[in-house]
């Protein structure tokens, strides 16, 4: 009775201890997105320095946080309040903030999320 119960409690734990299947995710079946602002204070002024994180690669030595205009010009912000003004006009709602002391240094962090058309699906 005894090798009867290890066996089933092997065959348990063998079965649910298995990988489960990884689901690929795409932007076709999604149906919102979500983005974080980041806001540091600048060394020595009373300007802040947005980033905008979609979940893209990042790097130290390229500058793919910052938003830019049509001509590729770096979108400068007054505020966060600013650039908060500036991503409701895109569509992209509040969610929840949140500060992370680094050092002697606030980071503020803003998550925002905004539901998916048909034409942002497509615009892959």
């Amino acid at each position: 009775m005894r090798k009867l119960l290890t066996i089933i409690a092997f065959i348990f734990a063998v079965h649910f201890t298995q990988a489960q299947e990884q689901v690929e995710l795409n932007k076709k079946d999604a149906k919102e997105e979500y983005c974080m602002i980041l806001a540091t204070s600048k060394l020595l002024s009373t300007k802040l320095t947005i980033q905008v994180d979609f979940g893209q690669e990042w790097s130290f030595w390229k500058d793919k946080r910052s938003l830019k205009d049509e001509t590729g010009k770096r979108i400068e912000f007054n505020s966060v309040i600013d650039a908060l003004n500036y991503m409701a006009a895109d569509g992209w709602e509040f969610v929840n903030a949140y500060a992370i002391t680094v050092g002697q240094q606030n980071v503020y962090h803003y998550v925002m999320k905004r539901f998916l058309t048909e034409e942002d699906k497509n615009a892959e």
